[in-house]
């Protein structure tokens, strides 16, 4: 039986939508890599629905939910900062990965600002932080066509660590 996947834009009054998955996503994807009492004090902190709000609203970001049949399993923000379209956030849950879904979340998020390149100068490169510890996430964006940039300090909530930035040309 054919799986239906459809991802959406949301508003701010699902964000709740996010902070769930992210509470079942995150200590999956982070306990072996920054323990889970870091975790914990993470998501109370990034998922707090008001810091989602804040994001959207005041920062413009743009989030999207992706669902396999009824089920929300994904989620992406994204937003633009000069020549770059930022990936602020891209999670599935371990059971769909595989399935192409975080491909189609970039690329939704690729879309969407495409029409705002129509207005404005067109973003010229996909960029994105990520752990260097996070093994699985960077040869995914490695194999995604993305080379590490940099190295840099970032403070997540309480906690500083180390991440790389990773871009990808859009030409």
């Amino acid at each position: 039986m054919a799986r239906t996947i459809r991802i959406r834009r949301i508003d701010v009054d699902e964000l709740e939508i996010v902070r769930e998955l992210a509470l079942v996503i995150w200590p999956k994807c982070y306990r072996n890599i920054i323990g889970p009492d870091r975790v914990d004090a993470m998501l109370a902190v990034l998922y707090a629905t008001d810091n989602l709000e804040r994001e959207m609203v005041q920062d413009g970001h743009t989030f999207w939910i992706v669902r396999v049949d009824r089920t929300d399993v994904g989620y992406a923000s994204a937003y633009r900062e000069g020549g770059r379209l930022w990936l602020k956030k891209l999670y599935v849950r371990d059971e769909f990965r595989g399935l192409g879904l975080g491909k189609a979340l970039m690329e939704t998020a690729l879309e969407h600002f495409a029409v705002e390149d129509a207005i404005t100068a067109p973003a010229i490169e996909l960029a994105l932080y990520v752990n260097k510890d996070n093994a699985p996430a960077i040869s995914y964006y490695l194999r995604s066509g993305f080379k590490v940039e940099a190295e840099v300090p970032v403070q997540m909530g309480p906690y500083i660590f180390t991440d790389y930035v990773m871009q990808r040309g859009l030409q």
